[in-house]
């Protein structure tokens, strides 16, 4: 009884961890069917290695049936859902593999191809195909999901500078943060989380079965108490209600970037009164 009643506040801080931690399945076709064009297949990508030989992928898209398609194009996010292309990215059905990855002309099989520099940053690319009609309407019709690896070598982040109070009051909201390092960059930091512990030693862990519980570093004041966005400092808040059990609880403090690294865990003990 104890725990839900502490979960309940810090399910208003978590929640938006769980709203925007469910994946889609990117490797779907989400509209089969448009009009007279009917999709059956696209290209199959799970883990791609940068090759510096050919450091191009080729993405497809296969149709049953094309009537009333005008194009085909693809957009392509990174890891920080950022469109790295500046234009649709067209794709052919014209059977020049050498241009553009297309095996075979005229078997509704529509392909291109994109070069993938060795300086895009690891982690999972996300990808968009689109239908233009002759009508001039359009469609996303399929996503697609893949991990990209640029072959550097990929070191873990640091967790450092725990600002937070050693003793706080139920009932009073308190901020705390931590400051971490990517020696590849904040960009590859996917993830900043603390771990907390009961009096007793028991973990929370909310209805979702969630235990690592998110900071931000997004300069949302009114959210969660960070200040300055992009800035290396993740922060968050809480409160305590006078319910839970007083005494020391832990906060463990861990980072993890796109590669999965896992930084350093600090870890600090407060004092509930």
């Amino acid at each position: 009884m104890m725990i839900k009643k502490i979960l309940l506040v810090l399910f208003l801080t978590f929640s938006l961890l769980v709203i925007n931690g469910c994946e889609k399945d990117f490797n779907t076709v989400i509209n089969p069917q448009t009009n007279n064009i009917l999709v059956s297949s696209i290209s199959k990508l799970d883990k791609v290695v940068f090759n510096p030989a050919d450091s191009s992928i080729t993405f497809s898209i296969s149709f049953s049936s094309v009537n009333g398609l005008n194009s085909v194009s693809i957009n392509i996010f990174s890891p920080s859902n950022d469109k790295i292309n500046n234009q649709p990215i067209e794709l052919f059905d014209s059977g020049n593999i050498g241009s553009n990855g297309d095996t075979t002309a005229g078997d509704l099989t529509y392909s291109n191809k994109y070069l993938f520099s060795r300086n895009f940053e690891n982690g999972s690319y996300n990808i968009e195909y689109k239908i233009i009609l002759s009508d001039g309407s359009s469609n996303v019709v399929a996503f697609q999901h893949f991990s990209y690896d640029n072959g550097k070598s990929n070191l873990p982040p640091v967790v450092k500078d725990l600002i937070q109070q050693d003793t706080v009051q139920t009932n009073v909201k308190f901020i705390f943060s931590v400051s971490v390092n990517d020696p590849d960059g904040l960009n590859d930091i996917k993830k900043v989380y603390y771990e907390l512990f009961m009096p007793n030693g028991t973990q929370i862990v909310n209805s979702q079965g969630i235990s690592k519980f998110p900071l931000f570093d997004d300069g949302n004041v009114a959210s969660n108490g960070d200040v300055t966005a992009g800035d290396g400092r993740f922060t968050v808040f809480l409160t305590f209600p006078n319910t839970v059990a007083l005494g020391s609880w832990k906060f463990n403090f861990t980072a993890e970037d796109k590669a999965g690294h896992t930084s350093n865990t600090l870890t600090h003990n407060v004092e509930v009164k």
